[in-house]
């Protein structure tokens, strides 16, 4: 069996959404408008977001700007007043126009929103030096909006006293790096994010300064200040920013490193880093380039997370700044003639200044460190070895986009719903941090690797390397489509499509260029590998490339090995097409629904207990069943629970409506119709625009049907019985079908699960609308792709009693990458939280006992159950490590015994298939919610064709470590 590499993401790719921001609520679609119109408002106004100058006084009151009224009232200060609209915006989490003398600190540090006001002021930080002032373009001369000596007061005390909680500095410690370089505390600002964004707005405003802009973002150096020089005597510019620009160039790269250093060698000299500071300082001198940069930038790190006076703490964080900002500069041009060693070795050093920087934990660190250590203890390393171990290494680039994204995601997609321009933010952190020079390193030694392994991906010619992983093995042929949001709904099943992250609720499309892997046992994924939907990563690098290619047919290829192939249809011969056009997912050929072994005459309510996998497709589903022969297994892991079989749901249905035919029999025509005008050749929009009418039709009919009112009164009487009184508990209600975790097809996902339903009415409605599901277009979509004979799906419904789960997650019994004999761990914080998408931390239990982190958690929020029912989000802790020792030994017990006692589920040819498992975690025991198998595509001689694209060039046997790439 063949496996994907799972594989990472370029950081460089486009902002990736979580599976949903949770704490702050999205702008509704009067607000959005209403907003955007206050935002230009503001740019146009020669006050801004503000009303008029006040004082405001110690003792509450607040008088007119004239004169100093605070004086006799015990001192205050002086600042603008915001205006209404302004206001209004704060009410939908707009912050604008903030004035740090007017906070305390409870209200900066907002930990009700999950510190989001700190947040806010980068982001307008970030957009005023991009936007040319931004909503402040013309109040820039508004005189007393704020005094900059009480800013960098109030600025100093709100940091200050931030820093006082080591354990939530260092849980955040990045975003604390960003605050101390945005917040005025008397130190200058950073001169990387300024020169940038200084070069981004002249370039909006001047075409011909883009090349510059674009060696700035990308390569900056010394010769970037002859160059702008250049510029402004060959275009006679007269314009402010450039002449600052050049001003802060020549500050950058004229004065000598030391002088900006002594202030802190004699700040810091009674501190635990004056030994490694003051080698800093003298290697400096000396010209030989800071050796122990990342050793320095390592102990800051320590200290500030450490118990210690804050006050030295923000220092060292400044001086940190000044260590990151220099190995910025001097690390944008990778010596290319080193050896393989010396390559690794610069790496490890700009991993460390991650660290350092927040973008990487120091669990990821020693992670990698461990990779690159086994490499550097051999001579030589077999090509395929090395292969995998740059590949790991690689993970570290999408490691530092999820740290950057999680702090600062949710804030730029909120704003970019009124500011375009504020999607550009954690791009702008990331190409602004030591994360680019760490980049640049990368491709390096990921260009050598597939080299040596022979992989060359192919996208429109171009044998590039940089950030491209094939993660899903297909063929697609098919014109291109880019869904720049998540929210975007007009999905054409023939296109192939760049999306922004693994969806949640992904729609059917003939291949997935995703700028994000998301978690590789999400829903999504498990569809999009059980149909061979070919699925890559790209780096957004390419979206320019790729937009030019939206009306223009591609063909599209990820191999067995991981080989990407993207080219335009018309350079493929013809007869090369019509072999491959019978082998995409598109073109599958259906199966029927097994019915075989359905009991529709059962109609007697079932105890979770009483079921066994035998019963997968006779009463109930097979996730009931496959649950309740796990609590045969694991009788202390499974929560009580009641199935409503396939039966009662068909009583539900055979019925008449208005007179009409019976409900079932609508149903079979509807199906029979669809499936003629397909047979007849029908294209798939003329199928849809007759079911998708339908199927809403059935859909309401089915939810608002009332439900026979024997049943209805069995039902309150046993879930009394099994879960207590009414009221009391809540319950998952939750679809299960006969047409899902087949061979054939998964469905994982698809089909309706109603969380944590309080009292009698809910769940009974929640049980019409899950009996609903199943006539969802999007489930009808997917599944007509692989199933056919629809008129016999039936669901029957699995009553769970809520397990509060502190963290949840996903097991698949295999190694996802090689296919060896290992455990592959997806879990994160709260409830049900891996399966609808996210950053999880992903582990690998190795055979050996050894564990390996794949992801480090990356969570904005987590899910928790509401006593009243359904969930409620809350920030998630932001430690490090999700799952503890003892957790992971009895994931790997259990596994141990599922393998030893449960039945084996066998693949379409006959191989036996790993499991995929839903557990979570509940004051230290182990719950189990559902176990299926992991069907993944399996059409054999597809995969032999695709076999044969995989070795594009000889690969060697063996890598020297000491020979140069």
């Amino acid at each position: 069996m063949h496996f994907i590499p799972r594989g990472c993401v370029v950081f460089l790719a486009i902002i990736a959404p979580l599976a949903g921001d949770g704490i702050i609520p999205p702008l509704d679609s009067k607000q959005a408008p209403q907003a955007r119109k206050i935002i230009q408002d503001f740019k146009s106004n020669p006050k801004g977001p503000y009303l008029q100058i006040r004082w405001f006084c110690n003792d509450g009151s607040v008088q007119p700007p004239a004169g100093t009224p605070c004086k006799l009232l015990g001192g205050g200060v002086q600042y603008a007043e915001l205006s209404p609209a302004a206001r209004l915006l704060a009410q939908w989490n707009l912050n604008v126009g903030t004035v740090l003398a007017s906070l305390d600190f409870s209200t900066f540090f907002d930990d009700a929103r999950d510190h989001w006001l700190a947040r806010e002021l980068v982001l307008e930080n970030y957009l005023a030096q991009v936007d040319r002032g931004w909503i402040y373009r013309r109040a820039g001369s508004y005189r007393g909006v704020r005094q900059a000596e009480d800013e960098e007061k109030a600025g100093r005390q709100l940091l200050i006293q931030l820093l006082a909680n080591p354990d939530w500095v260092a849980r955040n410690y990045f975003l604390v790096n960003q605050l101390v370089a945005t917040i005025p505390h008397g130190i200058p600002d950073s001169a990387v994010l300024k020169t940038r964004t200084l070069a981004s707005s002249i370039a909006s405003r001047d075409p011909k300064f883009q090349p510059l802009r674009a060696k700035i973002h990308s390569q900056p150096g010394p010769e970037d200040l002859a160059a702008v020089e250049r510029f402004i005597t060959e275009r006679k510019a007269d314009d402010p920013e450039l002449r600052e620009l050049a001003d802060l160039l020549r500050q950058q790269y004229a004065s000598a490193p030391e002088t900006r250093l002594a202030p802190f060698q004699k700040k810091l000299a009674r501190t635990p880093i004056a030994a490694v500071l003051n080698e800093y300082i003298a290697q400096t001198q000396q010209g030989k380039g800071p050796a122990n940069g990342p050793v320095l930038t390592i102990e800051i790190l320590r200290q500030v997370t450490a118990a210690g006076e804050p006050r030295v703490k923000l220092d060292m964080l400044d001086l940190n700044a000044l260590v990151l900002e220099r190995a910025f500069r001097s690390g944008q041009k990778p010596a290319e003639q080193m050896s393989r060693r010396q390559q690794l070795a610069g790496l490890l050093e700009y991993m460390s200044y991650a660290t350092g920087a927040g973008l990487l934990s120091l669990r990821e660190l020693a992670a990698l460190r461990t990779e690159a250590d086994a490499l550097n203890h051999e001579k030589e390393v077999p090509a395929s070895r090395y292969l995998q171990s740059i590949r790991y290494l690689e993970r570290s680039a999408g490691w530092c986009r999820a740290a950057a994204a999680r702090d600062f995601g949710p804030v730029s997609r909120h704003y970019q719903e009124v500011e375009p321009l504020a999607g550009g933010l954690v791009d702008h952190l990331l190409r602004g941090s030591v994360a680019l020079p760490l980049t640049a390193r990368l491709e390096i030694l990921v260009a050598d690797a597939n080299r040596a392994a022979g992989i060359r991906h192919s996208i429109f010619g171009d044998p590039s390397n940089r950030g491209i992983v094939g993660l899903n093995p297909g063929v697609a042929i098919g014109r291109l489509g880019i869904l720049s949001t998540t929210k975007e709904k007009t999905v054409d099943p023939k296109r192939i499509y760049v999306i922004p992250q693994t969806l949640a609720d992904l729609e059917p499309m003939a291949g997935i260029l995703t700028l994000d892997s998301g978690n590789v046992l999400s829903h999504s994924q498990l569809l999009a590998a059980n149909l061979g939907i070919p699925n890559a990563t790209v780096p957004s690098a390419l979206l320019p490339v790729l937009r030019e290619k939206g009306d223009v047919e591609l063909f599209f290829a990820v191999t067995r090995g991981g080989v990407v192939i993207l080219k335009e249809k018309a350079s493929v011969a013809p007869e090369e097409i019509e072999r491959w056009e019978g082998r995409t997912s598109a073109n599958r050929v259906r199966v029927a629904i097994n019915t075989g072994k359905l009991r529709l005459t059962d109609t007697r309510l079932i105890p979770l207990t009483e079921l066994t996998a035998q019963d997968a497709g006779a009463r109930a589903g097979p996730k009931a069943a496959n649950l309740g022969q796990l609590t045969h297994f694991f009788p202390e892991n499974v929560a009580p629970g009641l199935v409503i079989p396939f039966g009662i749901y068909y009583e539900h249905i055979h019925r008449s409506i208005d007179d009409g035919p019976p409900l079932d029999e609508q149903i079979a025509r509807m199906y029979r119709r669809a499936e003629q005008m397909r047979d007849s050749g029908a294209p798939s929009a003329d199928v849809n625009a007759y079911i998708y009418p339908e199927l809403a039709r059935l859909r309401k009919l089915i939810q608002t049907m009332p439900l026979l009112p024997a049943f209805e009164k069995e039902l309150s009487v046993r879930m009394r019985e099994t879960f207590g009184p009414d009221g009391s508990y809540g319950v998952f209600v939750r679809s299960d079908t006969n047409a899902e975790d087949l061979p054939e097809f998964t469905g994982a996902g698809l089909n309706l699960t109603v969380p944590n339903q309080v009292g009698f009415r809910h769940v009974t409605q929640s049980l019409k609308d899950v009996w609903a599901s199943p006539f969802d277009e999007r489930a009808w979509d997917w599944r007509s792709r692989t199933l056919k004979s629809s008129e016999h799906v039936y669901p029957s419904v699995l009553l769970l009693r809520s397990v509060p789960s502190d963290k949840s997650g996903v097991i698949a019994t295999v190694n996802l990458e090689t296919g060896e004999d290992d455990i592959t761990v997806n879990v994160s914080e709260g409830v049900s939280a891996v399966v609808d998408g996210g950053v999880a931390e992903s582990l690998l239990l190795k055979s050996d006992g050894s564990v390996r982190l794949l992801e480090q958690a990356r969570g904005t929020y987590r899910k928790m159950l509401r006593p009243g029912g359904d969930f409620q989000n809350v920030p998630v802790s932001g430690n490090d490590t999700v799952l503890m020792p003892d957790e992971i030994r009895q994931l790997r017990a259990m596994v141990a015994e599922v393998k030893r006692l449960y039945p084996p589920a066998y693949s379409v040819r006959g191989n036996v298939l790993p499991w995929d498992i839903e557990f979570g975690f509940e004051n230290g025991q182990l719950r189990l919610f559902q176990i299926r198998p992991l069907a993944r595509y399996q059409e054999q001689q597809t995969l032999e064709a695709l076999g044969r694209l995989d070795a594009t060039d000889k690969p060697s046997e063996k890598v020297h470590m000491d020979e140069t790439p």
